[in-house]
């Protein structure tokens, strides 16, 4: 069985985590594993102090406790809480996705971030840079949205890319379980068409109009490559890379990124374009890791119960 891992503390933002988990966890019938780090590192050293440990631990079980009560109708059975000594959380949840073989790690947003807007804390940062699975940075205010409300529309973004096939798989995995219709969204820069030499001459027009089919066709390829059964359409934009996923994501119920085209595989590595957008999206953000090639597979599979 697989397991969703949610890192939680005191702060309202975990209850969106745990909202976004809770949506997975009836989708996937996968365990939860409810993470929280309390600062204190149990190898024994001069300084330890056992009472002190123990109140900590404590303070951590219960807001564990209390974040639990927002596992509705995930079975007592599929849920677990672990409370972990560290100075570090995110080294803490970066040790328990390997340990629970995690197929993804959910954090919420920062405090100070605005309300309905993606923005990571420490935490969250830390964990997409290095993490052994795909990560979830979910938005404030998340948890007030209604229990019942399905995922309706994923959008990922392409570009061609390996690291873009395996967000595609994944929204193809994730949608197919949940009913949701996929969003192959597609960004050209203008970039291509709008140096001045090229806006001067009269082929402006038609260049634009070359380059515009070919992405349409582009993406249009993509999406009837994908498995039978997904239910999915191709989204050319035109812009700014980030501002146009970041708008896009307003009417959006997920997004799902690949990381940077380089560094270690098997970890999430934010890069030029997945960066701002994890910071600046409208919904819940997964970020895959390099060098999967199909992530969330193990979490989802055809037969999931619709969200």
């Amino acid at each position: 069985m697989t397991t969703i891992l949610i890192g939680g503390d005191a702060s309202a933002r975990s209850e969106d985590a745990v909202a976004f988990g809770r949506r997975l966890a009836i989708a996937s019938g996968a365990r939860v594993v409810l993470a929280c780090a309390f600062p204190y590192e149990e190898a024994p050293n001069p300084a330890s102090n056992k009472l002190y440990r123990d109140m900590l631990r404590e303070r951590a079980e219960q807001t564990l406790g209390r974040l639990r009560d927002g596992l509705t109708d995930v079975p007592d059975e599929l849920v677990s809480t672990r409370a972990v000594g560290r100075y570090s959380a995110p080294h803490a949840l970066h040790d328990l996705a390997v340990a629970e073989h995690a197929a993804i790690v959910i954090v919420g947003s920062t405090h100070t971030g605005h309300l309905g807007r993606v923005r990571p804390g420490s935490t969250g940062e830390r964990l997409l840079h290095g993490a052994p699975c795909p990560v979830a940075v979910v938005p404030d205010g998340y948890r007030t949205r209604p229990d019942n409300e399905p995922l309706r529309r994923i959008g990922v973004a392409v570009d061609g890319g390996p690291e873009a096939q395996a967000a595609l798989a994944a929204g193809a995995e994730l949608a197919r379980a949940t009913g949701a219709r996929l969003e192959v969204i597609g960004v050209r820069s203008t970039d291509a068409f709008s140096a001045a030499a090229m806006m001067a001459g009269p082929s402006y027009g038609v260049m634009r109009e070359d380059i515009e089919r070919h992405q349409r066709d582009s993406l249009a390829a993509v999406v009837a490559a994908l498995p039978a059964g997904t239910d999915a359409e191709a989204v050319p934009l035109i812009g700014d890379h980030a501002a146009c996923l970041i708008d896009r994501s307003a009417g959006l119920d997920l997004l799902i990124l690949g990381s940077r085209g380089y560094g270690p595989l098997r970890s999430v590595l934010l890069g030029g374009v997945s960066g701002p957008v994890v910071r600046g999206a409208h919904c819940p953000v997964i970020a895959v890791p390099r060098g999967v090639a199909a992530p969330l597979r193990e979490l989802f599979t055809p037969t999931a119960a619709t969200a």
